[in-house]
């Protein structure tokens, strides 16, 4: 595992008897002589290690990565299999970032040697094979892997008297945080925000958001900065709010889902797929906040009359979605077929040689076996049409 430094994410690398290697740079940051020293280390730390597979997941360490396979600077001499947590461009986006990101995401497509593509959804997969031109991505594999949580037991809420929403992540702009405060301005005054995640600590983000509500809204959030543990504020939650303008497939729904907490979700791509699964979820659906506001007490009403088979529904949607299991079932299985195809062993029937043809689908029982093979891939690129109606 490779990686910045460890602020807690990393703890159980070494009880799992996993080499960490850290190296200083691959965080976000505005100095070139910061991310320069980070992807310079980790290319010499990619060309001296002996790997047999090379999995990048950070979104910035997956563009630069392609930018250094495009222009030939690295050559690796093992398979390299690339995560898309989420487009990098499209609805939520400044106008100029999605232009400039989604040239660049055609470019790279186009140009880079064949490579081992992950998506979380179909949904993405399509609209990289429709804004990419499906042939150019044809050229590489495409795998569908969706995300999991692992929340593990969580106690149950105790407070009755308050209806508490609570939202999780990093404090910047997809995140959008300024629309979950001016929410809460509109629901009654039993209703309570808890922000948790990485800034939200922060005496300018908090600054921030009290210039936008008044001091009696301001009163009724809770910052809890970056947790090591998320159960004891979801455990006292009645619901998920998730007010970003873009997201993959967001872990801390999902969590929700593990949960058996409604969600609340702003209308941002993937959405609505996440809120048609959700026996009780609202799709904010426009920026009228006062309307809205009223949409989720109604909901939160729904919920109260009948919590307990509610619940235990939401929680069945994710043991056939995004347990653990499944996860891990499918992350194997992937990592078996990229080293198989590296050496030429890959069964015609493993996968899908037509663009227009539908993707397996990955809807499993975690108490039932998996299917074999599972997760999707492709020597040929998702149809748009396909990708976008699954």
């Amino acid at each position: 595992m490779i990686s910045d430094k460890d602020e807690g994410g990393f703890t159980a690398l070494a009880e799992m008897g996993v080499r960490h290697i850290v190296i200083n740079g691959l965080t976000k940051g505005l100095s070139p002589r910061h991310h320069w020293r980070g992807i310079t280390t980790l290319l010499h730390t990619l060309r001296t290690q002996s790997a047999d597979l090379i999995w990048i997941h950070a979104r910035l360490q997956v563009l630069l990565c392609r930018l250094l396979l495009a222009l030939r600077i690295w050559k690796p001499e093992c398979p390299v299999v690339f995560t898309h947590h989420g487009l990098p461009y499209g609805r939520g986006y400044h106008p100029l970032v999605h232009r400039i990101c989604k040239a660049l995401e055609q470019m790279l497509v186009a140009t880079c040697p064949p490579q081992h593509l992950v998506f979380l959804n179909h949904r993405m997969a399509g609209s990289m094979a429709r804004d990419a031109r499906a042939r150019r991505l044809a050229r590489h594999r495409v795998y569908i892997l969706p995300n999991c949580s692992n929340l593990r037991p969580i106690p149950r809420k105790t407070d009755k008297n308050i209806k508490r929403l609570i939202m999780t992540g990093r404090t910047d702009r997809q995140k959008n945080y300024d629309i979950a405060a001016q929410l809460l301005a509109q629901l009654p005054a039993h209703f309570h925000l808890t922000l948790c995640g990485p800034g939200t600590e922060d005496a300018t983000f908090q600054s921030g958001i009290a210039a936008l509500i008044p001091p009696d809204v301001f009163n009724r959030i809770t910052f809890t900065g970056p947790l090591a543990d998320v159960r004891q504020p979801i455990s006292n939650a009645d619901a998920y709010l998730l007010t970003s303008r873009y997201e993959g497939t967001p872990i801390g729904a999902l969590e929700a889902f593990e949960a058996g907490l409604p969600i609340i979700l702003r209308n941002f791509d993937g959405a609505l797929d996440l809120v048609a699964k959700h026996p009780c979820g609202l799709l904010m659906d426009s920026d009228d906040l006062s309307l809205q506001a009223k949409r989720i007490t109604t909901l939160l009403d729904f919920f109260d009359r009948d919590a307990t088979a509610l619940r235990v529904e939401t929680q069945q949607v994710w043991r056939d979605n995004w347990a653990p299991a499944i996860f891990a079932h499918n992350a194997r299985t992937l990592i078996r077929s990229v080293l198989s195809s590296a050496t030429g062993q890959v069964a015609a029937s493993d996968y899908i040689h037509d663009a227009p043809m539908r993707h397996q689908g990955l809807r499993k029982n975690v108490t039932a076996r998996a299917p074999v093979p599972p997760p999707c891939y492709t020597t040929g690129a998702p149809s748009a049409e396909n990708g976008l109606q699954q």
